[in-house]
């Protein structure tokens, strides 16, 4: 594996991996070392990683093993809550490739979500992410109620073609 073969998976993968840990850890800086040591892991193994086809499953893998790790020192050092230990339980039944694919594809959206136009992206982000509606759209940034439905409809058709473009 090459350098630039390492820094692209690195870039593709890193955020998704950190969502995913913090779903199994619920501490994003845990969740972070957790990533950056199966990455650092994977660089040191790169040789015997060469021929290996679903990347994306060995990290998910990993990182999911290197957080139940994680919570197994934590349950050594004192014992869990049983909030942990759900987790760590539910943590095991996870289907690690519907999983990846999960945050692999919100990572998508969110990169295009950034790439759209400025005042499409904020009218999208207020309606679809913050739950606000037409009308309070409009009198917050002083637009019609229509302009803000049209800047919806380009926000949809923008990220329609900017997902099916990378897949």
């Amino acid at each position: 594996m090459t350098k630039q073969e390492f820094k692209k998976l690195f870039e593709q993968y890193y955020n998704p991996l950190c969502n995913f840990a913090n779903t199994i850890l619920y501490d994003s800086i845990k969740a972070e070392d957790a990533v950056q040591d199966v990455f650092v892991k994977m660089w040191q193994k790169k040789e015997s990683l060469r021929d290996m086809e679903n990347l994306k499953s060995y990290l998910f893998t990993a990182t999911k093993n290197k957080c139940i790790e994680y919570l197994r020192k934590l349950k050594l050092d004192r014992k869990l809550s049983e909030e942990n230990e759900s987790r760590l339980e539910m943590s095991s039944s996870i289907n690690i490739d519907d999983e990846a694919d999960k945050y692999v594809l919100k990572e998508k959206l969110f990169n295009s979500i950034r790439q759209l136009p400025p005042k499409c992206q904020s009218v999208f982000t207020m309606s679809k992410i913050n739950g606000l509606t037409y009308s309070e759209i409009a009198d917050e940034l002083d637009i019609s109620p229509k302009t803000v439905e049209n800047q919806i409809g380009r926000a949809m058709r923008l990220l329609r073609e900017m997902m099916n473009a990378k897949n």
